[in-house]
């Protein structure tokens, strides 16, 4: 097994709610849940900067991303996320 770090966080206290109730809803401990939660953000944020650099690599090979390709993209994002018009984009 690997070793293990005990850390201090503070958290807003209707995000602290929500992490009790999940906790308790799953029959985990919330360390659990927090280490499941960043075991996903950690992967998601490799993705996220793999395509960065696969964008950043076919610019420099095919050249900028023109006006109507970035609006395509954004509307083919909102699209696969479910978003619309008037929804709104959720942020971290």
């Amino acid at each position: 097994m690997s070793e293990k770090a005990k850390l201090s966080i503070s958290l807003e206290g209707e995000l602290g709610a929500r992490l009790r109730a999940v906790a308790a809803q799953r029959q985990e401990q919330i360390s659990t849940v927090v280490t499941h939660a960043l075991v996903d953000y950690f992967a998601n944020e490799e993705r996220r900067l793999d395509g960065l650099a696969a964008m950043a690599e076919y610019q420099r090979e095919h050249g900028a991303f023109t006006t109507e390709e970035r609006r395509a993209a954004s509307e083919r994002v909102d699209e696969l996320m479910g978003w619309t018009a008037t929804s709104e984009r959720q942020s971290a």
